[in-house]
């Protein structure tokens, strides 16, 4: 199941890409990952086998088509864009749980 994306949310409050170095912009994404780390378990049981993109803390959309628009709406303003993945259903970490 998809949710409806914010395609407005927080463009008025974004980084523009050219006004951001490689540092600062290695930091955003090492933000987002840490988030992500720390709230994996509940992305995996609300988002599992799903695409997400994460921006400043939150998930700002969910499922294909919703993270393609999302993320094409952040490249057309030239916004730095989100941290985008795919929670992987549970039966694919089996293999890793061992």
């Amino acid at each position: 199941m998809c949710h409806k994306i914010k395609l407005e949310h927080k463009l008025d409050k974004s980084i523009i890409m050219s006004e951001i170095g490689v540092a600062e912009l290695g930091e955003i994404l090492q933000q987002d990952a840490e988030w992500m780390a720390q709230h994996y378990d509940e992305l995996l049981e609300k988002y599992s086998g799903q695409a997400i993109a994460i921006h400043e803390g939150e998930v700002v959309a969910v499922g294909e088509h919703e993270v393609e628009t999302y993320c094409a709406l952040r490249r057309k303003a030239n916004l730095v864009g989100p941290l985008v993945l795919t929670i992987p259903h549970p039966d694919e970490l089996m293999p890793f749980l061992i």
